[in-house]
């Protein structure tokens, strides 16, 4: 089968397996250090990105040698090549299925982030454990008509030609009904998607707009209320009070005293309680009537839909975004291997060289993905990266929020926008921290 392909042409296959597979290499090690160290990437989807990195570098490992061992088909590297490609290129499929499946959780059954990764020890399992069972097996078959199952594929060792019907069987055949239930996921979910994208827009554009419905979250009215109470009282001087201010100076303001209150409420299942701190607190600020703050129930429960719809739309968008990979991936090697079954074994030049080149770059397409959708996360990761280099501390305000007056420094409540924003993994953390800091700005603009 390779004798039809001149030695030009199986070097310049070579070449772009490993050249594809050393750009896919650096992508996944770049997910990999940066999602272990850096809680700023632990958003759901990301994780499942984690998880099928491992396999597109095993995947890469297998790319790498090429055609080395080709020639040779009865030594450890042929057999440990074929393994290798048997087991994990598959598995990127399945984890594509994964996030498909995510969507349709989160869209039909409301499940949040939490019940999510509940979900995770059973991708493992069957991303990696399904291919498994036949790659391990392949090793051992040998026939005296068809020779070792593991041999010359022309691209790599692999199931050889001798074999055609299992290469359907157990590699192209699943990969395509786990393309077609994926693509069947989102057709089902389009609709669904396609209204709360509408929903949001229209919250966007116009305060007046109808309240989007919740889509996501168990209980998004569920929420913490801490109510902040100030009551002030102006200090009596004594007879005789000494006026302290320097002449020709502006005069200082009376000391105030003053007690804060903080009340916290939780409404949820089971909790009714109602904690309340005092703080008595002097200073030195002019005193202010008493004050009670309370973001309406009506806003809170507008918010809490809009970011769990925004959630979720921004998780299905990431989860089409890799379908759309996958694509990119197994159409040309498809073709490549429907023209060799109708040819009887034959092989086109154009076909082989497309599958040498969209194969080996699983692991690229991923991370180009993972660092669009991660794009805040990464860009506060090399701000980091580049402050301690130069032995310089980040700006105070760069994650803090917009607060500016010296006064409010020492008692601050943090502001959502703070990085913590990019380390949580609720609901609202699906896919993008931004929509998290910019409505937790947008309430902070309305107390």
């Amino acid at each position: 089968m390779a004798n039809e392909l001149t030695q030009g042409e199986l070097e310049a296959i070579s070449i772009i397996e490993r050249v594809g597979s050393v750009f896919s290499l650096a992508g996944c090690l770049f997910i990999i250090l940066t999602f272990s160290f850096s809680k700023a990437f632990h958003k759901p989807i990301n994780r499942l990105v984690f998880y099928a990195s491992f396999g597109n570098m095993m995947t890469n490992v297998g790319t790498l040698m090429s055609r080395e061992y080709v020639t040779d088909i009865n030594s450890f590297g042929c057999q440990f090549q074929g393994f290798l490609i048997q087991m994990f290129m598959p598995a990127d499929a399945f984890w594509t299925l994964a996030m498909a499946f995510n969507v349709y959780l989160t869209f039909y059954h409301k499940f949040d982030a939490a019940r999510l990764r509940k979900m995770e020890i059973w991708y493992l399992l069957i991303c990696y454990g399904v291919p498994f069972v036949p790659a391990l097996t392949y090793v051992f078959i040998e026939t005296q008509s068809a020779g070792r199952m593991y041999g010359n594929a022309t691209l790599w060792c692999w199931v050889s030609s001798g074999w055609d019907i299992f290469r359907i069987a157990t590699f192209y055949g699943p990969v395509w009904v786990v393309i077609l239930l994926t693509m069947f996921i989102y057709i089902r979910a389009g609709g669904e998607i396609y209204k709360k994208r509408k929903q949001l827009r229209n919250f966007g554009a116009s305060s007046s707009a109808h309240d989007p419905e919740p889509l996501t979250m168990d209980d998004p009215y569920s929420v913490k209320t801490t109510e902040v109470t100030v009551t002030s009282e102006i200090a009596e001087e004594g007879e005789n009070g000494i006026d302290l201010a320097p002449l020709g100076r502006f005069a200082i303001p009376k000391k105030v005293a003053y007690s804060v209150t903080i009340s916290s409420d939780t409404k949820g299942p089971g909790r009714s309680q109602q904690e309340d701190i005092s703080l008595p607190i002097q200073s030195n600020v002019p005193s202010t009537p008493t004050s009670r703050g309370r973001l309406g129930g009506k806003a809170q429960r507008r918010r809490a839909n809009f970011e769990a719809n925004n959630a979720a739309w921004s998780y299905s968008k990431c989860a089409i975004l890799f379908f759309t990979a996958l694509l990119i991936t197994w159409i040309p090697s498809s073709a490549n291997r429907a023209y060799s079954l109708v040819n009887y074994n034959g092989v086109l030049a154009s076909l082989e060289i497309m599958s040498a080149l969209v194969l080996p770059l699983q692991g690229f397409w991923n991370t180009l993905i993972y660092v669009a959708t991660s794009w805040e996360a990464v860009k506060i990761t090399f701000s980091d990266l580049l402050a301690r280099g130069g032995n310089r501390r980040p700006e105070p305000t760069q994650f803090a929020g917009d607060h500016h007056d010296k006064r409010n420094f020492a008692f601050r409540i943090p502001s959502r926008s703070s990085r913590k924003d990019l380390e949580s993994e609720s609901m609202t953390e699906l896919a993008n921290g931004s929509g998290t800091r910019n409505s937790s700005q947008d309430a902070k603009g309305r107390t």
